[in-house]
């Protein structure tokens, strides 16, 4: 069989901070450039703003919300044990 195959790949780089971001999910080169261009954007935030960027951000909300819910969950089976052991 015949394989059509496209050279789409896409590398950005950002010249200040020398970050360099390579993209190739899709088969459309305007696709890649957006998704290359997204992704640079948060590499760059990273490297400026390192704990204050955007996605260091996310990531401490994240596990301070996992950390609630397992306190939560572990607080309500000690007080169905409790409850269970009245019984």
């Amino acid at each position: 069989q015949k394989v059509n195959k496209t050279s789409n790949r896409v590398i950005l780089i950002h010249v200040p901070t020398q970050v360099r971001v390579e993209c190739q999910d899709t088969r459309s080169l305007t696709q890649n450039r957006k998704i290359a261009r997204k992704r640079l954007r948060l590499k760059v935030d990273a490297f400026i703003n390192g704990k204050s960027s955007r996605t260091s951000q996310k990531a401490s909300v994240a596990v301070a919300k996992k950390a609630k819910n397992k306190s939560r969950n572990k607080r309500r089976r000690q007080q169905k044990k409790k409850k269970s052991d009245k019984e």
